[in-house]
């Protein structure tokens, strides 16, 4: 290799990384986000607003934004069940921390402890699983709440915010954790579309997917 094609390649290379960081400063300082609500955390025995067939219903989210905690709200109002954050033991950074940080954590494939749930998500029978896109693909706790419950025989529902990528491929991943379990149709949605009601949106994929109104 000539020296003139060494530097051009290093430019090249130093220019996707560029761009890699501008698109995920993007995301964290650009971006529309609606806010964690300490409020509505966790919530117990919801009566559905569609039929679920009498089956019993989680829904469990992560979230550090608020977006996905945003939109698992408007899917736990229809499908009723149990709600619930998933939460690390050790919280993460903010702003720009939060870029080297989670980019750090991907690339060890790490897997941050979880705080317990209160509830065992193995006894349920339909399981909605939301989180935002981190790094184009799961974030890593996700990782950790897969690896540590074994949902053979269950349903489980993905759900994900995302700045463009829609799903990445995550919902393949999921059905790639849990092979014995249905994977249905997920729902991707635009973070910085969360400031606004998603309940048409999600009304209508919950039909999509056999869940209808009652």
């Amino acid at each position: 290799m000539t020296k003139k094609k060494a530097i051009i390649l290093i430019i090249a290379a130093a220019a996707l990384v560029g761009i890699g960081v501008a698109v995920y400063n993007f995301v964290l300082n650009g971006s529309k986000n609606v806010g964690i609500n300490a409020a509505i955390t966790n919530e117990d025995s919801k009566n559905a607003k569609v039929d679920t067939k009498d089956q019993k219903v989680l829904v469990v989210y992560f979230s550090e934004t608020g977006n996905t905690q945003a939109l698992a709200k408007t899917i736990s109002d229809q499908v009723g069940g149990d709600f619930r954050r998933i939460e690390t033991v050790k919280a993460y950074p903010s702003g720009q921390e939060l870029y080297d940080y989670t980019k750090n954590e991907r690339d060890n494939d790490e897997r941050p402890e979880l705080k317990n749930l209160g509830v065992n998500p193995e006894d349920y029978d339909v399981i909605f699983v939301g989180y935002p896109m981190w790094w184009y693909t799961l974030p890593m706790p996700m990782y950790t709440f897969f690896d540590t419950y074994d949902f053979s025989g269950k349903t489980i529902v993905p759900f994900n915010t995302h700045h463009g990528s829609g799903d990445g491929g995550t919902y393949e991943t999921i059905k790639g954790f849990e092979p014995a379990a249905t994977v249905l149709e997920g729902l991707p949605i635009e973070g910085n579309d969360m400031d606004k009601d998603q309940t048409g949106v999600v009304v209508n994929w919950l039909e999509q997917i056999g869940f209808s109104q009652k």
